[in-house]
């Protein structure tokens, strides 16, 4: 059986914690090939949970938006050294004034964390920037 490289067609995989080498082959894939998510893709990534830098940046590239918690997917990506376009691509898309702003909510004292999607970013975060 070969996987196929669809965020849509693995739901289960990607929304599995358990799974990080499919879900970053085909995050992979959707980076380098430039593809774009559709709407159902977005909202699986959004509820995908991770505890691996590039996958945490893959999603964070593909996702594309300017809210706290993508910000800080971001930031974790720029420092990622395996792979200098990804870091890149990620310090592209956020400036000082986001990085502020994403971190005044989200280390805000009753900011309730999603665990098993918010905490490992958060926990990588603190490691990196804190």
């Amino acid at each position: 059986m070969s996987l196929k490289l669809s965020i849509e067609e693995n739901e289960g995989l990607f929304l599995d914690k358990m799974i990080t080498f499919e879900k970053r082959v085909i995050l992979q894939h959707y980076f380098s090939n430039k593809v774009n998510i559709n709407n159902k893709e977005r909202d699986i990534l959004k509820k995908c949970p991770s505890a691996e830098i590039e996958t945490i940046a893959l999603i964070g590239i593909l996702l594309g938006e300017k809210n706290p918690l993508n910000i800080l997917r971001l930031r974790i990506g720029s420092v990622f050294q395996s792979d200098v376009k990804l870091a890149q691509a990620c310090n592209n898309l956020i400036d000082s004034a986001d990085i502020e702003s994403a971190e005044a909510i989200m280390f805000h004292y009753d900011y309730e964390y999603d665990k098993d999607i918010e905490i490992p970013i958060i926990d990588y975060y603190i490691k990196h920037f804190k």
